[in-house]
């Protein structure tokens, strides 16, 4: 299947006042393009911020809207020293609810690494980047910047590559397709009368990359809904390449196996994705209910397996939900299969029964629809409207005083305190606080299965103002 997307990335050229006097045909067009381009050879060290705004409807506020403001962006710099082969970036996605992930990294003569600015995801943990990092990066740059793509045919022509360029019966676009020595096919549509690139088609990735809205200003000519800056440096300043103070490698970055481990009477803990997600169960007599069902079937196939070789006299009865984020609802037709019924708020099953990949199975899926405050085998649910999800709930396993949450609480895994808390965070916060929830432990959806209530307070209180 195609993917087609709009192009929010940077379309950039010399503006000349009378440059394409001389007609443009099929013999010239290349000739026409290096001259067009030729500026692009002198770029060598430049940074270019530009924004992305995604519409995912599974990754929204409310499934039904996601086109809505609150649903996020992300906003990111790369800065590109090819002679040095070095670079520095800072990534910074929003997510619903004020979520700010925010990572820097960087490749100098010393050090290849990344690191998370306000300790959400990763806490304190560098991250050693591979070899091939600057290549990576640059490759990065070259996906935004248009020009380049652009380079790489005309740097294509050079070596000698295929080209086949067609015009249009009205002689207005210019289709040239490159097929690069690893056999990538590359379709270029530029308007013949300005030679700016209108379309670009890919078989790397099946893609479909659209130019459009171009501005000029400052003797540039940008696509405008993108770009927020682009210049020329002098080169990446040292300072960009400083580790922040008390930032440290893992001591190991070994994988851990997905095991089911007991931490209290009948309450089991399994991670997946090394650690990344985890899946609680409850034991009730001779039935199982499990929290979670992230990413994709094979893996809520392969947790499913490992509950009925630990328990294989036992029947998984019910599988909870938080709220209807792909990421936490993709693992579900597994359990349908084996007549498992979701345990989830109303919206949260609305929004499942219109999954488009559930298309096919839906009929299957058997629903338990809970309220705020519900309690079902010792566990009581809460539902909560916020900013992260129209609806999302938490389950409060009372007699051994757990919380189970899917997307309240990001703290990471070393039990470090971020420097920015969402507003669905000090909600979450609040609300635990308001009802006196005696918690002895927060098993987190994401990366940490320990988190205690003095850091989880720690956390609202550091971030109070």
């Amino acid at each position: 299947m195609k993917l087609t997307r709009i192009n929010i990335l940077i379309m950039m050229s010399i503006i000349h006042c009378s440059s394409y006097a001389q007609k443009i045909t099929k013999v010239n067009i290349i000739d026409k393009l290096n001259e067009k381009y030729k500026f692009t050879n002198d770029i060598k060290k430049y940074m270019v911020t530009y924004k992305f705004t995604a519409i995912n409807p599974y990754q929204s506020h409310n499934y039904k809207h996601p086109e809505d403001k609150i649903n996020g962006y992300g906003i990111y710099t790369i800065e590109i020293d090819r002679d040095e082969k070095e670079y520095f970036t800072h990534d910074r996605s929003q997510f619903p609810g004020n979520f700010v992930f925010e990572f820097k990294h960087f490749k100098n003569n010393k050090n290849a690494v990344s690191y998370d600015v306000n300790g959400v995801i990763r806490g304190k943990r560098l991250k050693q980047l591979k070899k091939d990092a600057f290549e990576r990066q640059n490759k990065r740059a070259g996906e935004v910047l248009s020009f380049e793509k652009i380079a790489d045919l005309l740097n294509g022509h050079k070596k000698g590559d295929d080209l086949k360029i067609k015009f249009d019966k009205n002689n207005a676009l210019a289709t040239i397709t490159h097929t690069t020595n690893d056999n990538v096919i590359n379709t270029y549509t530029f308007d013949i009368e300005t030679l700016k690139l209108v379309t670009l088609k890919s078989t790397e990735d099946n893609s479909i990359v659209d130019y459009k809205n171009y501005i000029v200003k400052n003797g540039f000519e940008y696509a405008k809904v993108s770009v927020e800056n682009f210049k020329k440096t002098m080169g990446i300043s040292p300072s960009k390449f400083a580790i922040p103070y008390g930032y440290a490698l893992p001591q190991s970055n070994q994988s851990i196996s997905s095991e089911v481990n007991k931490i209290a009477d009948n309450i089991y803990l399994i991670n997946t994705n090394n650690n990344s997600r985890f899946i609680l169960l409850k034991i009730i007599d001779n039935q199982i209910m499990v929290f979670g069902a992230p990413l994709s079937e094979n893996v809520s196939e392969k947790i499913i397996d490992s509950i009925e070789k630990k328990f294989p006299m036992k029947t998984i009865k019910y599988v909870f939900v938080s709220h209807p984020h792909n990421d936490h609802i993709a693992g579900l037709v597994p359990y349908a299969k084996k007549g498992v019924a979701v345990i989830a708020d109303d919206y949260t099953i609305e929004a499942i029964k219109n999954y488009p990949k559930f298309k096919e199975t839906i009929k299957s899926f058997k629903f338990k629809t809970i309220s705020n405050k519900e309690r079902i085998n010792g566990v009581r649910f809460y539902v909560l409207k916020n900013e992260h999800s129209l609806k999302q709930s938490f389950a409060y396993l009372e007699h051994e005083q757990i919380i189970y949450e899917g997307d309240f609480l990001e703290v990471p895994a070393d039990n470090t305190i971020p420097t920015h808390i969402s507003n669905v965070e000090k909600q979450f916060i609040e609300f635990v606080r308001s009802e006196k929830l005696n918690v002895k432990r927060i098993v987190q959806h994401h990366r940490n299965s320990n988190v205690t209530a003095d850091v989880m307070n720690n956390y609202y209180n550091a971030n109070a103002n």
